[in-house]
């Protein structure tokens, strides 16, 4: 091999080697993407996280005046399977959740429908909170104080396995 041939080698090996740093580089950045962008799921992922449903009242037998809620179950107005964020609150109590944008936008629908009214939030078959809707919730954030909503804040940190009580 000549000089001329060698030195057209190198130049197509520093080419190629650029090339490739680049490819990883761009690599990189598209997995950063993705990975910053992904759902959380619940360790549990074979049923939902939580169901939103319109509270429906129901007169108690025998009662001409207390009223109770329940809910259709076949009709959820919104089913959460997984959470774009979740957070424990400085207290290490309470939870902070940020829905994924689908989530978020079929939310905020929902809460300025039921605009100064209640939610009810389902979970395993068990109402876990009735959410008084005082502003639409358009951000996807939902936070749930304890020891006001223990009980939904002990259940996302036992799915989630954060923070859990012993």
């Amino acid at each position: 091999m000549t000089i001329q041939h060698l030195t057209r080698l190198s130049f197509w090996l520093v080419r190629l080697m650029r090339l490739s740093t680049f490819c990883a580089f761009v690599a990189h950045l598209i997995f950063s993407a993705v990975a910053h962008g992904a759902d959380i799921m619940p360790a549990d992922t074979s049923r939902p996280l939580f169901r939103i449903f319109a509270p429906i009242p129901m007169k108690l037998a025998g009662s001409a005046t207390r009223n109770q809620l329940t809910f259709d179950d076949k009709h959820p107005l919104l089913v959460v399977r997984s959470v774009s964020d979740v957070r424990l609150a400085r207290d290490q109590k309470g939870v902070l959740i940020t829905l994924t944008p689908a989530d978020t936008k079929k939310f905020a629908e929902i809460t300025r429908k039921n605009y100064q009214g209640l939610l009810l939030l389902e979970a395993n078959g068990r109402m876990l909170e009735a959410l008084y809707i005082t502003a639409p919730i358009v951000n996807g954030m939902i936070g749930f104080k304890h020891p006001e909503e223990a009980e939904v804040a002990e259940y996302l940190r036992r799915r989630f396995r954060i923070a859990e009580f012993k």
